[in-house]
């Protein structure tokens, strides 16, 4: 528990709060310098490499899942195309959005 405490006094802006003895991160306050990274005691806290890195291995698998239901070659082929399709369309969204913040006003 006072390692835990400690990961959040290193935090420079206040964006770790304990809640029942657990560590919460505010993303609107989080600032990404990486501190508690460094300090977390059980190494919960993932760089955003690893937490793309589960995304992508979670996609596969549920799409592999997915395909292992498919009861022919044809219809495995539109399920992967379907998907692709899905994730251009949110690609696109996030990059919109993304252009959108850059124009952003405070």
């Amino acid at each position: 528990m006072y390692r835990m405490q400690k990961m959040c006094q290193k935090c420079p802006v206040d964006a770790i709060s304990m809640r029942k003895g657990k560590a919460f991160i505010s993303d609107d306050a989080c600032i990404n310098c990486g501190k508690c990274i460094r300090v977390c005691p059980v190494k919960a806290i993932l760089k955003d490499r690893e937490i793309v890195e589960l995304e992508v291995a979670s996609n596969i698998k549920s799409l592999r899942k997915g395909l292992a239901k498919s009861k022919n070659k044809r219809s495995k082929n539109r399920m992967i195309k379907n998907r692709m399709r899905q994730m251009r369309v949110q690609e696109k969204v996030l990059r919109n959005t993304l252009k959108e913040l850059k124009h952003l006003k405070l």
